[in-house]
């Protein structure tokens, strides 16, 4: 269920792609051996340009589930998340990082433009059509305006950036417009980064792996040549059809109009969010776009002069768009006491997980698990569970292992079991003890045929547990209070809150997310019991 590892070579070979090794995705593809079709779903477009509403394309297998469009892939890329980026080309001050700002996008659409009026009605930023396709091949493809608006822009003090429009279908022609792009754009110092425009209706019949190969071949040609890469496109096809990896290493502009909040849940530093803007000194409708990124300090930290705006969080900045995964669950235990499971099944709630037990010896099982697991199955509520654990060493941790193993046995769990490690006992422990414990555990379970994580809060899990064990197992997270959590590696199961309401029971409850279809992945693979 992870992109297979020779993705690696192959978009890295794309980041190096020259002119006479530029190859078609279908030949990549086809000297790789590789076939990947996860989330190439596609709906109603929000695009920038001019073009037809797309209408939905599905290109996924009838056995891959939804659960598969918000799958994180085999994690590639994750030196290049953004922040990341920032903190390492730039070691500056962090308080700068953030600023909201307004802005318009503009083409030749927009005619000519008093970029003076445009400047004084209030507009922080502009980004500026250069071109489309090949230019380089044919020449009447840069933007008929480009040349006037920027000079014109930069003129009156404007921050600029630019896009270029695609219509490239394989690596090959992306490459082409990178270069063209280039080529246009070499003059002129930019504030803003260099987008890849993909939205063509030409190139919606492709795959997720295809979509993610022209973008990667665009962007790394841009940024080799020492220009800030971005990408744009609409909300639901940067939601379903570029692989996560390739997201987190270049910055977003998402496009979606006439909503609170754009439908994407992963990072982004601008949103376009209306076509139809109304600017002094321009005498069409223009694209509006809201940035909460301070690109002009990141792109240039050494010249740039800080107005007091700017802040070290993009929190209060960017409203976010929460993702609720593919079902929505509870966990509970005996300080819920007795639980009407028909109520809990009939208020929406897809899964539980249900506590087991905790400690080394089976008498230690949770006084409600027998009742829990029983009311779930005869409400017809898929669960799973997990076990708390008070290990002072792997050997402690095989006994609890061992333990759980009796406590669980006759039941089938369509939801992992995961070993909850958050107790103040590892408080003193080192990372490596810590992992060698979740490790010892864990293998365990697996030995015996059952799909296993670790459970724990995101600060722990991100300064407790060494990265190995994220690539071994399941995560399951909890941060409460935010729109997304603080944990960066690959993670199936949110608990977002320890103070949710179910309609028909009293009490709070811990509610969660889960981020695959495991009740699918349970039974296809014979797991936990099935």
């Amino acid at each position: 269920m992870r992109i297979c590892k020779r993705l690696l070579s192959v978009l890295m070979a794309c980041s190096f792609i020259s002119t006479s090794a530029a190859l078609s995705a279908s030949d990549v593809f086809a000297e790789n051996n590789i076939s990947c079709n996860i989330y190439d779903t596609t709906i109603d477009s929000e695009s920038k340009e001019a073009v037809s509403s797309l209408s939905q394309e599905t290109l996924i297998d009838d056995n891959v589930g939804a659960a598969e469009l918000t799958e994180t892939p085999y994690n590639v890329f994750d030196i290049y998340n953004a922040h990341q980026t920032y903190v390492k080309l730039h070691s500056g001050d962090k308080s700068l990082m953030y600023k909201k700002a307004e802005g318009i996008d503009v083409s030749y659409a927009q005619g000519q433009i008093d970029w003076k009026a445009v400047k004084d009605s209030g507009v922080d930023f502009a980004i500026i059509r250069a071109g489309f396709g090949n230019a380089d091949k044919y020449p009447y493809q840069v933007d008929t305006w480009f040349k006037y608006n920027i000079e014109e822009a930069q003129k009156v003090g404007m921050d600029v950036g630019v896009y270029w429009y695609s219509y490239a279908t394989d690596a090959q022609g992306a490459y082409d417009e990178a270069v063209s792009c280039y080529n246009v754009i070499k003059d002129y110092d930019l504030q803003y980064p260099v987008y890849f425009d993909i939205e063509d209706p030409s190139q919606k019949h492709l795959s997720t792996y295809e979509t993610s190969v022209l973008i990667e071949t665009f962007c790394s040609e841009i940024r080799s040549r020492g220009y800030y890469a971005g990408l744009y496109s609409y909300a639901n096809l940067l939601t379903t059809k570029v692989y996560k990896e390739v997201l987190d290493k270049y910055d977003i502009w998402v496009a979606h109009y006439g909503v609170n909040i754009p439908s994407y849940s992963k990072e982004y530093g601008m949103w376009q969010y209306s076509s139809t803007g109304s600017i002094s000194g321009i005498d069409h409708a223009v694209d509006l776009d809201h940035c909460y990124i301070n690109y002009p300090y990141i792109i240039s930290p050494d010249t740039y002069e800080p107005d007091g705006t700017e802040t070290d969080s993009v929190a209060d900045l960017r409203p976010v768009n929460i993702d609720k995964g593919v079902a929505s669950g509870v966990d509970v235990s005996v300080w819920q006491g007795k639980i009407d499971w028909e109520k809990m099944k009939a208020s929406g709630i897809d899964y539980a997980m249900i506590r087991a037990g905790y400690g080394n010896l089976s008498t230690q099982t949770d006084k409600y698990f027998k009742a829990n697991v029983e009311g779930a199955e005869k409400a017809g509520m898929d669960f799973g569970a997990y076990w708390y654990s008070y290990a002072s060493s792997p050997e402690d941790a095989v006994l609890e292992a061992k333990a759980c193993l009796e406590v669980i046995k006759g039941h089938k769990f369509a939801y992992p079991i995961y070993y909850c490690i958050e107790d103040q006992c590892f408080a003193s422990m080192s990372s490596k003890e810590i992992s060698d414990i979740i490790k010892a555990f864990c293998s365990e379970l697996e030995k015996n045929g059952y799909y296993v994580g670790v459970k724990s809060y995101a600060n722990f899990l991100n300064t407790r547990v060494d990265d190995g064990v994220f690539a071994d197992y399941d995560v399951w997270v909890s941060h409460y209070g935010v729109a997304k959590p603080d944990f960066s590696k690959n993670y199936n199961m949110w608990q977002y809150t320890n103070d949710g309401t179910i309609n028909g029971l009293n009490g709070s409850f811990n509610l969660d997310y889960a981020y695959l279809n495991f009740p699918e992945i349970m039974k296809n693979n014979h797991l936990n019991g099935f």
